[in-house]
């Protein structure tokens, strides 16, 4: 490859204190790209199915993409993985922030992080190597505190620090670890993956240039790519970021209320984007190199929680603290918005296990607390976060998940713990939004929203992206099964490629997605010549082997399913009033659609000839 890559990769072992570097074959490239492809690839490779994820043999692995650093936009992005431990199976998540930027300006692909330390390091990674340094003195710290230290004892403040809070280092299952403060990847625990190699941070800063093989075709492209980007998306993420479509998941009967219990909030005024950008905003800001600022900076002013400056307000922080809880109290909101970024800790899997706690007091199934857990407790709330962060009372519960807390505290509570394969959902309600329903259900790692993330239900693509991802423009219909096992099979291809590339789906979500769109952009940085087929190829393979894996760790088709309350228990609130998660024949259309076998979840044989693997998962 003549651009896009370093062709250098990094394997530390955390036991030996060592480090060696590689190269990347050509081959492997063109089969995986990067980021999440690289990641599955070699998870499959490195770590035997029967090895757990706090295992020192398990591999925490972080990777960029061809494009990230460059000047596609939104090319910020990288992907971490592992084995997760709240679920068993693969995670990876997809970050932004700089870090993946400055790792690849330091030389370097990837870094993959194997074996257990004696005792706590960090690693600082520039353009002269490797250093494993001693974090004896961060072990404790939170995220703010550690970044400052790593910052300041080696006089270098555009390090970038990707690292793990009191959570990581108490392996907490929805612990994950946070890059540049306030971004995070690795739902379903990465960050107890990481803590139990005693690692508290990976530092990088690279002050050198991505090669690329086209300099003017790349331009060209960026800038064609750029002015439709914004366009599209400027105004409306400047002005609320993600949280601006929580009336409409409000008004949709889509927003998880009370755990579930109601699709939408009563005091959805008090913690709606024109209430917090009226009282609490400062300003917004983007990633690195990005052009559509999607996250904010505010401050409280007074109340209980005067003074409080922080960043990082997306649509979960409102979603999952506020509806999902029961809170109103804005500033309360904050707090334990920050109080989660601190202490290293999952967004949407802490308030999840909580609100879950919650629901298992109102209705007496809960007598070991003192805690007042009644509905909109704030104080109860961030008291939690603590406890759960610190592994101390009912916290060190909590810690592990939804799926664990319902199977210590007996069947009872079984009905009210809303996990897909062991990760908690979201806070958006698929009674109200049907496809995300199958995308939980679908998704690789457990309930995650952003493995298909579809926006068409809600006019997010016009009747040509419609016809391209499912063949029918049926699918704009919200309360429609018509197309959408086709259309969610599509995206969660089209998003395994996107984050092998290193590109945002704030992006990426419709046509700026599509393989036709993003090849060009490819084949212009790295000299890959790719078609649109073949990369869309690529997502497929991804996609399939993450399954392949999966069942190899014990999943079966039982369990692409949504919790009982979704598909029985029908909503009273907003436009889905009426309605439960019809998913049964989204399901079978997207089986069909894969190519998988209905009986054991396996991709038939056609299929996997026509994606280059086997049933083992090795390559053809």
């Amino acid at each position: 490859m003549s651009g896009g890559y370093c062709n250098r990769i990094a394997v530390v072992d955390l036991g030996t204190h060592s480090v060696r570097y590689e190269t990347l074959e050509p081959e492997f490239i063109q089969r995986y790209i990067g980021g999440r492809g690289f990641i599955v690839r070699w998870l499959m490779d490195m770590v035997p199915s029967n090895v757990e994820a706090l295992d020192p043999k398990n591999v925490l692995i972080f990777a960029t993409g061809p494009l990230t650093a460059t000047i596609a936009p939104t090319a910020s992005r990288m992907a971490v993985g592992a084995v997760a431990p709240e679920t068993g199976i693969y995670s990876t998540g997809s970050v932004g922030g700089s870090l993946g930027a400055k790792l690849k300006r330091a030389g370097l692909d990837a870094v993959i992080l194997k074996g257990r330390s004696q005792e706590p390091v960090y690693l600082l990674i520039t353009n002269d190597g490797i250093q494993i340094k001693s974090a004896k003195h961060l072990w404790g710290k939170d995220i703010y505190q550690t970044e400052e230290k790593i910052r300041r004892e080696n006089r270098d403040m555009r390090l970038s620090v990707a690292a793990i809070g009191p959570a990581g280092e108490t392996r907490a299952y929805i612990s994950t670890i946070m890059f540049d403060r306030v971004r995070s990847a690795g739902r379903g625990g990465l960050g107890a993956v990481m803590g139990s190699k005693n690692l508290k941070a990976v530092a990088v800063y690279g002050k050198g240039s991505v090669p690329i093989h086209d300099p003017q075709d790349f331009w060209r492209c960026s800038q064609d790519m750029q002015k439709k980007a914004v366009k599209q998306f400027f105004i409306k993420r400047w002005r609320s970021g993600t949280y601006g479509a929580l009336t409409r998941y409000n008004e949709a009967g889509a927003l998880t209320t009370r755990n579930a219990q109601q699709t939408a909030f009563e005091y959805i005024d008090q913690i709606s984007a024109e209430h917090y950008n009226e009282h609490f905003k400062i300003g917004m800001r983007a990633c690195v190199g990005c052009s559509m600022p999607c996250w904010s900076i505010y401050t409280v002013r007074s109340g209980d929680h005067a003074d409080l400056y922080s960043d990082s307000v997306n649509a979960s922080t409102f979603k999952e603290l506020g509806a999902r809880c029961g809170i109103h109290e804005m500033d309360a909101i904050l707090q334990a918005h920050d109080d989660l970024n601190r202490y290293g800790l999952d967004t949407i899997s802490t308030p999840a296990v909580i609100s879950f706690a919650m629901e298992c007091y109102q209705r007496g199934l809960l007598s070991s607390t003192d805690l007042d857990l009644s509905w909109g407790n704030a104080s109860a709330v961030i008291t939690l976060i603590k406890q759960i962060a610190f592994n101390e009372g009912l916290g060190s519960q909590l810690a592990r998940g939804v799926r664990y807390c319902a199977q210590e505290w007996g069947e009872d509570t079984l009905p009210y713990a809303l996990h897909v394969k062991g990760m908690e959902t979201v806070a958006t309600d698929p009674r109200g939004q049907p496809s995300w329903g199958l995308g939980y259900a679908t998704s690789s790692r457990g309930a995650c929203h952003m493995r298909a993330y579809g926006n068409f239900e809600y006019g997010g693509m016009d009747e040509d992206a419609m016809l391209r991802i499912s063949g029918t423009t049926a699918i704009a219909e919200r309360f429609g099964v018509e197309g959408k096992g086709r259309a969610v099979a599509f995206l969660e291809d089209m998003h395994s490629f996107g984050d092998s590339l290193g590109t945002c789906k704030f992006m990426t979500r419709a046509e700026l997605g599509f393989p036709e769109v993003l090849a060009p952009l490819l084949n212009a940085a790295a000299g890959i010549q790719i078609s649109a087929d073949e990369l869309y190829t690529v997502g497929e393979r991804i996609s399939n082997l993450e399954r392949i894996a999966n069942l190899q760790r014990g999943i079966t088709p039982k369990d692409d399913t949504l919790p009982e309350r979704y598909l029985v228990e029908a909503s009273h609130e907003g436009l889905a009033a009426g309605k439960v998660c019809d998913l049964q024949p989204m399901l079978e259309e997207y089986y069909q659609s894969r190519c998988w076998n209905c009986e054991d979840g396996y991709p038939t044989e056609q299929k996997l000839t026509e994606i280059g693997i086997d049933r083992l998962g090795k390559d053809r």
